[in-house]
């Protein structure tokens, strides 16, 4: 069975951080050390998201995209003011999705706003899904902003849930999808703790059903490096059950565009 991680990092260790970024790993993730991993946990194609610190700057992302294009797809991060030539551009090199890291930030209407807004109604009409990173409890909020902007969107890491408030999260991606495709990736369980990554993935499942979520790994793990990629795999197979082929290939493959 094919297999996809959905979500895991490349970054040389010299490339500089943006201006602001909360934290930059001093060494390298490498596509071919990630790659070493695959073979094991069975996983025959992979998504590559632009790192936050690297801000805007996706040339080692577009470099890796480039290296083998039959089996790997992108998330980009991009400047609100980037048209839609440049955007195709960016489709052209395998990216199928533009990234917005909202954690850390507390002022997250204006991303939905203005440029942003403008942004995402380009990034729709050439295809793209958002894919959007929250603080814990966020989610709901960001669902009711997306309400009046036309795109798909993929929650990263279990959308992030309060763990005094899972229902509330999962309800508000529910409501969400009534008017456009969600998706939600179950990946960095140990980044919604102490939320339960078990009891995160069934409601999540069962709130927008087994043909809206995937996996991935989070690979290199920054500042969890002690993760364990196997592991991770292993706790995918748990969380898809019967439905294992759905979650590591058949959806991913529709999101992202695998043949």
């Amino acid at each position: 069975m094919p297999a996809i991680d959905c979500h895991a990092h490349v970054f040389s260790a010299e490339a500089p951080a943006v201006e602001g970024a909360r934290y930059r790993p001093a060494y390298a993730a490498t596509l071919d050390a990630w790659k070493a991993r695959w073979r094991a946990s069975g996983i025959t194609h992979g998504v590559l998201v632009q790192p936050s610190f690297l801000g805007t700057d996706n040339r080692e992302l577009l470099a890796a995209l480039a290296s083998d294009p039959e089996h790997l797809r992108g998330v980009a991060v991009v400047d609100p003011s980037l048209e839609g030539a440049a955007l195709r551009e960016l489709g052209a090199c395998g990216v199928v999705a533009l990234r917005l890291n909202l954690h850390g930030i507390a002022g997250i209407a204006p991303y939905f706003e203005g440029e942003w807004r403008a942004l995402l109604d380009r990034c729709a009409r050439a295809g793209w899904h958002l894919e959007v990173f929250t603080d814990a409890g966020m989610a709901p909020r960001v669902a009711r902003l997306l309400e009046a902007v036309a795109i798909d969107v993929v929650f990263d890491h279990f959308a992030v849930p309060d763990a005094a408030r899972v229902e509330e999260t999962y309800d508000a991606l529910a409501r969400l999808a009534r008017s456009r495709a969600v998706w939600c990736k179950l990946s960095a369980p140990y980044r919604i703790v102490p939320a339960d990554a078990d009891r995160c993935a069934s409601r999540c499942i069962a709130a927008l059903g087994p043909g809206r979520v995937v996996w991935g790994s989070d690979w290199p793990f920054t500042r969890h490096e002690a993760a364990d990629y196997a592991d991770l795999r292993r706790r995918a197979s748990a969380w898809a059950g019967s439905r294992e082929e759905a979650l590591l290939w058949d959806n991913a493959a529709r999101l992202y565009r695998f043949g």
